[in-house]
């Protein structure tokens, strides 16, 4: 697994300002709100290490600082995308891919989640597909919020909405939050520097070739201090393990 996935690189979204939880966080960024006795960032740099990734690009702005301290303290191998005003997430992927380099993919994925889909079945799931955009979608996701995805029988995106209180996970499928990109992606970015993944982007790739990769792996935003609490009761459970 390691040999196929070390020379794609994995951008990780950690520049948003988590408005709903700071009241808990106090002053710190999402991905450093502490699960166990590590960090969220802690749990995913040592998930994507222990996968074999080599290429690690954190997209930072809001406190960033603390990021760096973390980083600097822990001695981790990544590369750092800084926002010097907020971007979206949109913008943040843009700047980042000036790191990717040449190659051919590039993972996505949001720094508030903890999930661990098989990374190496989802690259083989994109590429017999010849896949823009491999979107990674979970029945087995904890709590409220987010998007449903819907898919055809082909396994092709067709759209998303809001999840609502009657949505059952057999019947759709939730956005985990993390992505396969080809690298051709770029060429459909907005020309604004800020402007939403979400929002902005993914519509216009449901034109092309987007696919759903669906997983039965443990999903969970910590966006929300409910969800969060629920995070720290995963980990102590054993539910979400740190690699690190």
């Amino acid at each position: 697994m390691s040999k196929s996935l070390k020379e794609i690189p994995v951008i990780v979204l950690c520049g948003g300002l988590g408005t709903r939880i700071q009241a808990v966080l106090k002053n710190r960024p999402k991905v450093l709100a502490p699960i166990g006795g590590s960090t969220l960032l802690d749990i995913i740099i040592g998930m994507f290490i222990k996968t074999g990734f080599e290429k690690i690009i954190l997209s930072v702005g809001y406190l960033k600082e603390h990021i760096k301290e973390h980083i600097e303290k822990n001695n981790y191998r990544v590369i750092l995308s800084e926002e010097e005003e907020p971007l979206g997430t949109g913008g943040a992927l843009k700047k980042a891919l000036d790191y990717v380099g040449d190659a051919r993919h590039f993972f996505v994925m949001n720094g508030d989640t903890v999930y661990r889909p098989n990374f190496a079945l989802l690259r083989t799931f994109h590429e017999r597909r010849n896949a823009l955009m491999s979107m990674a979608l979970t029945r087995r996701y904890v709590g409220s919020g987010g998007n449903v995805v819907i898919i055809d029988e082909t396994k092709r995106v067709i759209g998303w909405r809001l999840k609502t209180e009657k949505d059952q996970p057999e019947e759709l499928p939730l956005n985990a939050g993390t992505y396969l990109f080809d690298s051709a992606v770029s060429k459909l970015l907005p020309k604004e520097q800020k402007f939403s993944l979400e929002n902005d982007l993914f519509p216009t790739l449901w034109q092309h070739n987007c696919f759903g990769f669906e997983t039965d792996d443990i999903f969970i935003d910590i966006g929300v201090p409910e969800r969060y609490k629920m995070a720290n009761e995963m980990f102590e459970n054993g539910l979400i393990k740190n690699y690190v």
